[in-house]
């Protein structure tokens, strides 16, 4: 049988390893396999980088650190813990703290939110911080505090506590 040509593949040690992609390594453990472009296995036992091109690696200090690459989360990004009451919209991304009745909510597309508790419903909205508030019109902007509203399109709140702003532009 006729093998494909790898370049520059090693294995360094352990037992039953396999470094078949171009530019992969294996440097120890046993019964790892690096089959994919540039990927690297440092050790233990069962590995397996393949098709799934995982673009993260463990460093020493047990961080886990992105190869030099982009990535495109199409659905969105949570940070923390997942509110299980939202409905999440596209392309959203929201930071928040360990306890999911304080979960923040970005439902319209393109919308953030971080603090605890924050909803942004209207279209690229954003709440920056804070507790209970809700961005509501589209492009609409919270900074934070507490229990504000911005409900009108491209209106803004920048903190305090329970203010209301209802109108366009506003």
């Amino acid at each position: 049988e006729i093998l494909p040509q790898v370049f520059f593949s090693s294995v360094s040690g352990g037992l039953d390893n396999t470094a078949s992609g171009d530019y992969s390594s294996v440097s120890g453990g046993s019964d790892n396999t690096a089959s994919g472009e540039n990927l690297a296995i440092s050790g233990g036992e069962d590995r397996l980088k393949d098709e799934l091109r995982i673009p993260f690696t463990q460093d020493a200090g047990g961080w886990w650190v992105a190869d030099i690459a982009m990535f495109r989360f199409p659905k969105g990004v949570v940070v923390g813990v997942k509110s299980p009451s939202c409905t999440y919209g596209e392309g959203t991304l929201s930071v928040n703290v360990e306890d999911d009745s304080l979960g923040n909510c970005p439902v319209g597309d393109g919308s953030v939110t971080f603090g605890h508790g924050n909803v942004a419903s209207g279209k690229h909205s954003s709440v920056l911080g804070g507790y209970g508030n809700t961005a509501e019109g589209n492009f609409a902007a919270i900074l934070g505090g507490s229990e504000n509203s911005a409900l009108g399109d491209y209106s803004s709140v920048s903190g305090g506590s329970n203010n209301l702003v209802s109108n366009n532009h506003a």
